[in-house]
């Protein structure tokens, strides 16, 4: 059980570090509705009831808040962000998309350590 809140903890601290590095990113948005609408997102991904439990919850939540992350540090906003997002929990993001954020990031991070 241990080990399990320790994988919580960790996924939990990952998603406040990427909400924390949004949110000027969030702020330099030029149109207002652009910024309502991160803001909903952010609020949604935060939201237990709609990131959902568990695990698989989290790693989820935190593939959207890096996406979403990638996107605004590009200043262009993209499926599913140009849209509310919708009511009730997150759906899967598809798999097309967790590739594209995870090579887009570790070329991101490469770039930051050089």
């Amino acid at each position: 059980m241990a080990n399990q809140e320790e994988t919580w903890e960790k996924l939990d601290s990952e998603f406040d570090h990427y909400l924390v590095d949004m949110k000027p990113y969030v702020l330099k948005l030029v149109h207002k509705s652009e910024r309502q609408r991160c803001a909903l997102w952010i609020k949604k991904l935060c939201d237990p009831s709609g990131a959902g439990a568990g695990i698989m919850g989290r790693k989820n939540r935190n593939m959207y808040a890096k996406l979403l992350l990638h996107m605004l540090r590009r200043g262009v906003l993209e499926g599913p962000f140009t849209h509310r997002p919708e009511t009730g929990s997150l759906k899967t993001l598809p798999s097309y998309m967790v590739q594209n954020v995870q090579q887009k990031n570790s070329y991101i991070e490469r770039e930051e350590v050089q």
